[in-house]
């Protein structure tokens, strides 16, 4: 009468580590959020005059001080730029003087995906004209 026990505690035993594995692998992964590729932004990389017409665009700053802070660009002087930054870093407003900055990114959209290599269209007809 003990070898049936043992064995029917044996086969629980392996059923449930079955059941337990399986488990943990069909739950998907935490963090890591992806967005579709219609959502997705580029980076570029700006002139520092160019930023006067960027008002309430989205920048990335690299500094001298090896710090990267990324947020919305509030206000532009020739001497620093005033940049709101995300809840993720307070939700403050930083000013960052020149000197410091070492690259300035700007934040663009993805391309339309209905219209992916845009053109304008050339007036008049193509090609050379005949005399």
């Amino acid at each position: 009468m003990k070898i049936p026990a043992m064995l029917i505690r044996v086969t629980v035993a392996i059923v449930s580590l079955v059941f337990a594995s399986a488990t943990f692998a069909a739950t998907p992964a935490k963090g890591g959020k992806s967005r579709p590729a219609s959502e997705q932004t580029s980076l570029r990389e700006v002139n520092y005059p160019d930023l006067e017409n960027k008002i309430g665009a989205k920048l990335v700053i690299h500094t001298t001080n090896n710090t990267t802070r990324t947020g919305s660009l509030i206000s532009y002087s020739n001497v620093t730029l005033v940049v709101k930054l995300g809840p993720e870093s307070g939700s403050i407003e930083l000013a960052v003087p020149r000197s410091t900055i070492r690259k300035v990114m700007v934040e663009i959209g993805a391309a339309d995906p209905l219209f992916p290599t845009e053109t304008t269209p050339t007036e008049g007809k193509p090609g050379a004209k005949k005399n």
